[in-house]
């Protein structure tokens, strides 16, 4: 994990908007970043593994640090109560 020292900060992701912009509020601050698609794709990963809006921020490069590691775990839970739902309607003749 990233440990935070004074370039870095957490924003909080506001919209995407026209043209693959990222738009986010940095302190008091907004960022409006372009992203190619392959940063897009991390953007989204990141905010699906982290369930919140809150993204890491260098200030000084206008990095986003992402965490883009798949949560398998969680999918794979998920797709197993799905299935066991399903068996209880099997079964009910």
């Amino acid at each position: 994990m990233l440990l935070f020292n004074s370039n870095y900060e957490v924003g909080v992701f506001k919209r995407l908007s026209e043209n693959n912009e990222l738009v986010m509020d940095v302190g008091q601050k907004e960022y409006t970043l372009a992203l190619s698609d392959e940063e897009m794709d991390d953007l989204e990963q990141h905010l699906v593994n982290q369930e919140n809006l809150l993204i890491p921020f260098h200030k000084k490069t206008k990095e986003l640090i992402l965490n883009t590691v798949p949560n398998y775990d969680e999918e794979e839970m998920e797709e197993l109560m799905n299935i066991s739902e399903g068996a209880g309607d099997h079964g009910a003749d």
